[in-house]
């Protein structure tokens, strides 16, 4: 007589055969793979206790791209540099080279907070169709991740998708698993509170909006402080400017960099008072936060940790990481452009240390009067 033990054995057999078998004869290929399980970095948040505009952390308050990468290194080797230093927030855009990404994202040993976009800029139908499409694509092509932290939308008056729609596709994102968060991009105010409304009513946020910003088009400041206003995060687009003109690599004083120039000496000529101001202000900081310098307790053990001893990474503050981080000042998150090995560096060297109100000020009145 067969016991109650037995016939559950039995059975547990059987089904274990048929399972392995189907699996075996009938392999099931997916297009998002599984979620790994990464840990996250050990590098410190420096605004751990910064007013936050939502629940959602971007450590650092600072972001980066790759979607220009020219570099000679493995990109996985650099993004792993950018990541131990506590820089883990990838914004990856239509012009993304998403199977290198998603290489490199896969030899990651820590967490990578990844944000995919959809432009419907030119497109004029679809709906949210078109978004739930284009973010299962994405995803496939990143590969090593199957859900995105964030998918950012971008709409204007040349397209025929509505707000609705982008809200409801958005939506549909979330509640299929490819993305946690909806973000949106170029939104200006009045159709961004309108925006905030409608996910409101779908019972979900809106977590950012991604715009220009920076030290030579500072038109979208208001855009800033909107944001703050309605809790969406400011995503920074061209911290730098425009060809890169807020970098100050190129000066009136020295108009070329690495043997190329970029701009006229008149343009150089214009914005002297704005590069000028960089310089000055640089010095200040490398003197107050520098290898070697006074520093306070959390950034002393960082930065020497991370530079001392290395000749790659110097430890000096560039005028391009003052730009970088007088956006971050007035309460943006800057997405830089990686295009190689030397501006990976200088963006981890942006990590650690802040513009005083003071020097924030200097370089608003530098940036006005390079205007006229």
């Amino acid at each position: 007589m067969l016991t109650m033990a037995m016939i559950q054995l039995f059975w547990a057999v059987i089904l274990i055969g048929t399972t392995t078998s189907n699996a075996f004869k009938n392999p099931q290929p997916s297009s998002r793979s599984f979620a790994l399980n990464l840990k996250p970095t050990f590098a410190p948040d420096f605004y751990d206790k910064y007013d936050h505009e939502n629940d959602f952390r971007i450590p650092n308050r600072i972001g980066f791209t790759m979607d220009k990468w020219n570099g000679k290194e493995d990109p996985a080797d650099v993004l792993d540099s950018i990541v131990e230093a506590g820089i883990t927030f990838l914004s990856c855009s239509d012009d993304s080279d998403k199977d290198l990404l998603g290489s490199a994202i896969s030899k990651q040993e820590y967490e990578v907070l990844v944000a995919c976009s959809y432009n419907a800029r030119f497109k004029f139908s679809g709906g949210e169709g078109s978004i739930v499409n284009a973010m299962e694509e994405s995803l496939r092509k990143l590969t090593s991740i199957s859900e995105a932290k964030l998918l950012q939308a971008r709409a204007s008056r040349f397209s025929l998708i509505s707000l609705n729609s982008i809200a409801d596709g958005l939506l549909e994102c979330i509640d299929e698993g490819f993305c946690e968060h909806a973000g949106v991009i170029d939104m200006a105010p009045g159709k961004l509170r309108s925006m905030v409304r409608k996910m409101e009513q779908r019972d979900e946020s809106l977590l950012s909006n991604q715009f220009e910003f920076n030290l030579v088009n500072r038109k979208n400041e208001k855009w800033i402080r909107k944001c703050k206003d309605l809790g969406v995060i400011p995503l920074i687009r061209n911290p730098l400017g425009k060809d890169l003109l807020a970098s100050a690599r190129w000066t009136s004083d020295d108009p070329l960099y690495q043997g190329k120039r970029s701009f006229s000496n008149k343009k150089l000529e214009k914005y002297e008072p704005l590069h000028s101001m960089q310089f000055g202000i640089l010095e200040k900081v490398q003197k107050r936060v520098g290898v070697g310098a006074d520093r306070g307790p959390d950034l002393k053990d960082y930065r020497a940790r991370r530079y001392e001893g290395k000749k790659k990474k110097s430890g000096k503050v560039t005028p391009a990481q003052i730009a970088i981080n007088y956006v971050i000042a007035k309460g943006g998150v800057p997405l830089v452009d990686i295009y190689d090995e030397e501006t990976a560096d200088e963006l981890i060297g942006c990590v650690g240390w802040k513009l005083e109100k003071d020097e924030v000020d200097l370089l608003d009145q530098a940036s006005e009067l390079s205007k006229m």
